[in-house]
């Protein structure tokens, strides 16, 4: 969003909240593993509150591109250069901080051979960076579509896009461009909701926000029953894919549950500029390997109640240090910013000169 036009409280604690549910679902069924039958057998309560916490958290990735879209993304050299230079700031700064932990303790915590997959661009977790960069330089035409489209035809193309992306995609797994919603395809079906939302006055924008709450408790719900079921029976369908229906809906409602809060906070607004820098620090592939870890030993040696608590504060903890740490990273750009932009501007003026000639 455009700095100089303030920003919406609501929708920035939204964000904060996505991705404090993004952590939190790689603290669950990414680190502990999804439940089997016999773990279902065993302890049919826990298992269940589990899956009902995924339920719950798992919306989050479509949430934070829900947002793009309802407000669009306007790729500019200075956007794009901000996003990279974020990518390499906390790449290089969480190798820095582990080299130094390692130290301390004696024990390296950092491989060197993974030096290269530290910039996160095409590592085997990360295909959301490669995924929302393409999004990113593609805006422009998927906006010019979606804002001279008309009301129908937009829901023309939300309706097929959707219609692929669920029968293909997610149900026969036959398209692989969908990848169960972890894919660029995927990323511009809900990019045209997101606009489709903002710019229509859609009977789903103007009901109660209690609707909303109420319909994604109920997705919830169904969702959790659903995926029990489906572990005692097994079929392909995955529940816990980005393009399920069930979960699409899900979070649209919790999505437009926000954009009906109104309220202003400094402090929100500031925060939620730190948003992406919890993903680049959790996702890091030199954190990844001891997040998941630490979740499988404190599941191994502490309670369900002790453990949940635990999770909570420590995913809490990581939306902390990443916020934090995206602070000096905001002041060093900066610093760098008013220099790339003066060599950008050099640059196109050199190039349409020789162009001109």
């Amino acid at each position: 969003m455009d700095k100089t036009k303030q920003r919406l409280s609501n929708i920035e604690l939204l964000r904060l909240v996505a991705m404090f549910l993004i952590v939190l679902t790689h603290a669950n069924f990414f680190s502990l593993g999804r439940p089997k039958i016999d773990a279902y057998n065993a302890e049919p309560i826990w298992i269940t509150f589990r899956f009902g916490l995924q339920s719950f958290s798992y919306i989050g990735v479509n949430l934070f591109i829900l947002i793009s879209g309802y407000f669009s993304i306007k790729p500019k050299f200075r956007s794009i250069s901000t996003f990279l230079f974020q990518i390499l700031f906390f790449s290089l700064a969480v190798l820095g901080i582990l080299f130094i932990v390692g130290e301390i303790i004696g024990q390296p915590l950092v491989k060197w051979s993974y030096l290269c997959n530290a910039f996160m661009i095409l590592t085997r977790y990360n295909w959301f960076i490669p995924a929302y960069l393409l999004l990113m330089l593609f805006a422009p035409m998927i906006n010019a579509f979606c804002d001279s489209s008309s009301r129908q035809q937009l829901a023309l193309f939300i309706f097929l896009l959707f219609g692929a992306s669920s029968y293909l995609g997610w149900g026969l797994h036959y398209s692989k461009e969908f990848n169960d919603g972890y894919s660029f395809v995927s990323l511009i079906l809900l990019y045209a909701i997101g606009r489709y939302l903002r710019l229509h006055q859609h009977w789903m924008v103007n009901r109660s926000y209690k609707i909303d709450a109420l319909h994604f408790i109920l997705y919830v719900i169904l969702n959790t029953a659903i995926a029990l079921w489906r572990i005692q029976n097994p079929y392909k369908m995955s529940l816990f894919a980005l393009n399920n229906p069930i979960q699409l809906y899900g979070a649209v409602c919790f999505f437009l549950f926000f954009t009906k809060l109104h309220f202003q906070s400094t402090v929100i607004n500031k925060l939620a500029l730190g948003t992406f820098g919890i993903f680049l620090l959790q996702m890091h592939p030199h954190v990844i390997p001891h997040f998941r870890k630490l979740f499988q030993y404190l599941n191994a040696h502490l309670g369900h109640s002790t453990f949940v608590l635990t999770m909570l504060g420590i995913v809490f903890l990581f939306c902390v240090i990443g916020i934090l740490l995206d602070q000096p990273r905001q002041w060093l750009w900066k610093k760098v910013e008013t220099q790339l932009l003066s060599l950008y501007e050099k640059l196109k003026l050199n190039f349409s000169g020789r162009f001109n000639r």
